[in-house]
């Protein structure tokens, strides 16, 4: 090799180190985290949560988006399809983990084709009724529903409520007809009036009007009574035997996401988790549970489309 030559191959291996070593560090932009669900309900509010402490860890901006729809289907296709740099995340349900097995239309076929970062506590899923509907238990519920000349309501937003409903209704052996809804900021209006008569909330969205006198709850899908509401009873203490739904929220990348970067966000999320502010919000909801790391968040995603899978094939259920 000439001299020329072996500078030109000299020169070109430090452009070659100078370009790597100039790379931005992660992350050099707005982050876009999306949220399936509407603005103003629990999980859009805890995402809020978890993003403003993500923004401070990672000196950057993370901001939500709210793509609902398709039982939030949409949001999660959004963040299939996008590119697994870091730069648009999931702020996933745990219900996003039974979408494939209750309705065609999922845009994904397993929760886990997505890239774990994190997970943190879920929504407490309960039967309320509006303050109109003559029934204080759900034993008082079942016999209304049973007398009634008619179907009765139920306002849906996701495949968790229709789970825990339907378990519900073939424990007690009485009927609802689902009405669709994009969330449960559109969903409570016509609760709250009576022109449906039942919804599976999370506690977090039904507590205020609880609270005003406006709603009922009847029971949770919870292993044991929450201790904020100790006089509401457990699904189990009304006679419905299903186990307690399983609740997370989980911070998702695109499929083939760098693993430093999953490492990073793990990170980021953890820290935003043990802020007051955020603890405050989660207490506000009523969510409870710490950050899990990305193997752990994986294992529980499993479990969960356990759950839904044991439930479709059980039941035959299906929401489209």
């Amino acid at each position: 090799m000439s001299r020329l030559s072996k500078c030109l191959v000299v020169s070109a291996f430090a452009l070659w180190v100078a370009s790597v070593g100039a790379q931005p560090t992660y992350p050099s932009k707005p982050i876009r985290l999306i949220v399936p669900t509407p603005a103003g309900g629990p999980s859009d509010t805890a995402a809020r949560a978890m993003a403003k402490g993500m923004s401070a860890g990672l000196g950057q901006e993370v901001f939500v988006e709210n793509r609902p729809g398709a039982n939030a289907g949409i949001g999660a296709g959004a963040v299939l399809t996008a590119p697994p740099d870091g730069y648009t995340l999931l702020f996933a349900l745990a219900s996003n983990a039974g979408l494939p097995h209750l309705s065609k239309a999922s845009p994904y076929k397993s929760l886990t084709e997505f890239s774990p970062i994190a997970a943190i506590g879920g929504n407490t899923q309960c039967l309320v009724v509006p303050a109109s509907v003559p029934a204080k238990t759900l034993q008082e519920f079942a016999g209304y529903a049973k007398a009634s000349a008619k179907p009765l309501m139920r306002g849906s937003n996701n495949v968790s409520e229709d789970m825990v409903a339907t378990e519900v209704t073939r424990a007690l052996g009485f009927t609802l007809d689902r009405v669709p809804y994009k969330g449960a900021p559109q969903m409570l209006p016509d609760l709250l009036e009576g022109r449906i008569q039942a919804a599976v909330l999370p506690v977090g969205a039904s507590l205020p009007h609880v609270q005003a006198g406006r709603l009922v709850i009847l029971g949770c899908s919870t292993a044991e009574r929450i201790p904020a509401l100790a006089t509401i009873p457990t699904l189990a203490e009304s006679g419905v035997a299903a186990a307690p739904l399983i609740t997370a929220h989980f911070v998702l990348g695109p499929p083939r996401m760098p693993a430093e970067i999953i490492d990073r966000l793990a990170v980021a999320v953890r820290e935003a988790a043990q802020t007051a502010e955020f603890k405050q919000a989660m207490d506000r909801l009523l969510i409870v549970g710490s950050a899990r790391s990305p193997a752990q968040t994986q294992e529980l995603i499993q479990q969960a489309e356990a759950q839904y899978m044991r439930f479709a094939r059980e039941t035959g259920a299906s929401i489209d």
